[in-house]
């Protein structure tokens, strides 16, 4: 059984339960109510249980019948698989209008069957079983029944409008804010909690009162009295219970929303449904939540922007690292991906890749496009790009969580590299993810001194310069597969080297000394 079919399964199956125990507290009530009222004897009581349960199935399985043909739209979509938007938003409409459905099936159809069958169920064991209360004296009680049925229409209401907001969320997750149909029904909120605490607290006193006027001799008013207040009382506490819920489930909807979007997290989208000032406060949440996530995507965007425009300018000064920091930041994010990054920590990588070498605006182009070996000054210089790049960075807020990797993309593990001689794991992941990528772009990148390395030869001099092993299996498992053909023929047109791709069994055929871990 799939979820969908799972999930219609559960609404019927906590419907029928709640019917079938809404039932059992009417029928319940009408006994006892009834035997106070004309006093009967115990053996009276004995015969009134067994007519209620000779009739009560049969309505329950006429009123099931009936809610489960005011369901067909629905059932299109849960039962039969359906996955048209139009079916969906029948049975979105469907379901809004459920509760309503439910306290007109208790109210219409079920009411008449009840009264129709127990007033001909009580005519027949008058008539040939000596039941002392015959359908004429019941008539004295017709006010009272749709008291009575009233009680459980209220609960079928509750229930039904829990119930079918589980649907109704899963319609709007699957199909989109499309399915909502709009519809003019709207229960004001202060309608319901007089309806249900008011109503369910009084109509057990009020059925007394009817009762009292149409027998004021009754010589069981002080019965009648005590089981309206205790019966009151139960349901009033019964009846706000499933309201508080209610309430509570489209308010803590709401709170989870603003705390995902404290966390940075989106874009955030509320399914709470209800009929009243609740279901505006979800649509203005949403609402808002759609602005915010618009206005963060487009400062992302801005700032990714202004992040790739400063790396290309930094990249221009250099001929031969055109596209340079690009191809760092994008080898970098698989790297992190690969590693089992999550996509937000991949692309902050990303990001941080693009920036690496943004302290080379600090060094003089004369020294970046020397051919020449550099002297002992000028190594000095170039090496102090790391530092320069961090202090110019840390100026900004928005980028503190690139400083690690910008400073330190140049270590390694055995303490070896710049600008703080860091070894082993006081290295920042960041960072020793980034060193790899950049060293296997220089190697795989044409330079005035020297040649483009094709990537088979590359993996001995990665592992020489003393990197991460796991970064450098990743990236070597990714070259394998074909991920990094794009980067290296990007790499390839920029520098205008000439094609040194290998063929796809040569890469196959490499051995890797050590297994590749997740790691974050």
């Amino acid at each position: 059984m799939d979820g969908r079919k799972r999930l219609f399964s559960q609404f019927l199956r906590r419907t029928v339960w709640a019917y079938f125990w809404g039932s059992l507290a009417v029928l319940v009530n009408a006994l006892i109510v009834h035997g106070l009222y004309f006093g009967w004897p115990a053996w009276v009581w004995g015969y009134a249980v067994a007519i209620g349960a000779l009739v009560a199935p049969l309505v329950a399985l006429l009123d099931l019948w009936w809610a489960r043909r005011q369901l067909n739209p629905t059932k299109r979509v849960f039962l039969d698989g359906s996955d048209s938007l139009e079916a969906a938003r029948q049975a979105y409409r469907n379901l809004v209008h459920w509760p309503v459905l439910s306290v007109g099936r208790v109210m219409g159809p079920h009411l008449l069957a009840t009264m129709g069958g127990f007033l001909l169920a009580i005519n027949w064991a008058h008539r040939w079983s000596g039941f002392p209360i015959g359908p004429l004296e019941m008539l004295y009680l017709l006010p009272w029944y749709p008291l009575n049925a009233a009680l459980h229409a209220i609960i079928e209401y509750l229930v039904g409008a829990r119930q079918s907001q589980r649907l109704m969320a899963y319609l709007r997750e699957r199909f989109g804010d499309e399915v909502v149909v709009p519809s003019r029904l709207r229960i004001p909120f202060v309608f319901k909690v007089l309806g249900v605490l008011v109503a369910l607290g009084l109509l057990p006193l009020l059925q007394v009162a009817v009762l009292v006027y149409f027998r004021l001799e009754s010589t069981h008013l002080a019965g009648l009295v005590v089981w309206g207040l205790f019966s009151g009382l139960v349901l009033m506490v019964a009846g706000g219970i499933l309201l508080s819920r209610e309430v509570a489930r489209p308010v803590q909807a709401v709170l989870e929303g603003m705390q995902a979007i404290q966390e940075g997290k989106g874009p955030v989208r509320v399914s709470a449904v209800a009929w009243d000032e609740l279901a505006d406060l979800a649509l203005g949440f949403n609402n808002l939540a759609r602005a915010l996530e618009a206005e963060r995507q487009h400062n992302l965007e801005l700032y990714r922007d202004t992040v790739q425009t400063l790396a290309a300018a930094i990249d221009a000064r250099d001929p031969y690292t055109r596209g340079h920091s690009q191809r760092v930041g994008a080898y970098a994010q698989l790297i992190a991906r690969k590693l089992g990054w999550d996509e937000q920590k991949a692309y902050q990588l990303y990001i941080t890749g693009l920036l690496h070498d943004i302290g080379k605006i600090g060094v003089s182009e004369a020294i970046l496009q020397k051919t020449d070996k550099l002297s002992p000054q000028e190594r000095q210089l170039i090496e102090s790009h790391p530092l320069i790049g961090y202090e110019i960075a840390r100026q900004s807020r928005a980028l503190s969580a690139h400083l690690p990797g910008i400073r330190h993309h140049h270590e390694r593990l055995d303490g070896g590299g710049y600008p703080d001689g860091l070894s082993g794991e006081a290295i920042p992941i960041e960072a020793r993810i980034l060193a790899v990528a950049d060293v296997w772009d220089a190697l795989t990148s044409h330079r005035p001194y020297r040649p483009a390395l094709k990537p088979s030869e590359v993996y001995p001099r990665l592992w020489s310069e003393a990197l991460d092993p796991q970064a450098v299996r990743a990236l070597g498992e990714l070259w394998q597969e074909g991920a990094l053909d794009a980067l290296l023929e990007e790499a390839r047109r920029e520098t205008g080297q000439p094609d040194l791709s290998t063929p796809k069994s040569a890469r196959e055929s490499i051995q890797w000394p050590w297994p590749l871990s997740k790691t974050e």
